[in-house]
Formats: C-alpha cells, structure tokens, sequence
C-alpha cells in the first residue's frame, strides 16, 4: 500500500528568500537579439532548482545590472568567463508564478538589494545561513 497526498505542497516551489547556487552558467543572445546570462541555481540546503535570466543589454539592462551587483565585484568592467559564476552563492527572493498552466518559481525582482539577488554574505534580516558542507561541490 502507498499513501498519496494531493494536498500536500511541493517542497521545490517553496517560495521566500533562500540560499542558492548557481549549478550553471552559459552566455547567449535572447530572443530578441541581446546578450544574456542563462543561470541555474540550486536551493544549498536542498529543495529545487531555479532558472534565470541576466539581461547584459537591450530593454532588461537596467534590471540586469541591478542584478550583475550581487554576481561581480563593485564597479567591475572587462571580460567576465560565465563559467567562473558556477558555484558563486547568493541569496534569492522568490515568488510562485503560473506559466503556460504550470506553477514554477521565479525570483521576485522587487525584493532583497539587487532585483531578486542579495551577495551571500550579505544575510537578509530573519534569515541565517543553512547549516551544509562549505564546499561547493
């Protein structure tokens, strides 16, 4: 016999401020042409993955340098290696969002410091660090 909860919610799309990492990170252009980040994250306490968008250019450049802010040094200019992102942590703050029909999370761009992101030394207030393994992988 298998017990079965329906009404029982999804532990991934858990949404508040957590401590993720990014598993992956690729440059691409986006639909429309521009450059961006194509991010996955990874909840460090466990608990669901997220993905992501960093706009370096176009009509999402503003929210995508809010979001830069938390991902690269103060004030940083030059070449950056999308690669040398995987396994940075940052706190994100998420909301449940239905796309096509299906619920999925998604970063709340109006929360935390950085549209969404917060560096993770930076603790939100009510929020302390999970207790895991220090390194990344």
């Amino acid at each position: 016999m298998v017990h079965i909860d329906m009404n029982r919610p999804d532990d991934s799309l858990a949404p508040g401020v957590d401590l993720w990492q990014i598993v992956s990170c690729t440059a691409k252009p986006s639909r429309g042409g521009d450059n961006m980040l194509a991010l996955k994250f990874e909840r460090v306490d466990g608990g669901g993955n997220l993905f992501d968008n960093v706009m370096l250019g176009g009509g999402g450049w503003g929210i995508g340098k809010q979001k830069l802010a938390a991902l690269v040094e103060p004030g940083f200019t030059g070449d950056l290696d999308p690669i040398s992102l995987v396994g940075k942590r940052l706190w994100i703050e998420t909301v449940v969002d239905n796309f096509e029909g299906r619920d999925r999370l998604k970063v709340n761009i109006k929360g935390l410091k950085h549209g969404g992101y917060q560096r993770a030394d930076d603790v939100p207030p009510g929020c302390t660090m999970p207790a895991v393994d220090e390194a990344p992988f």
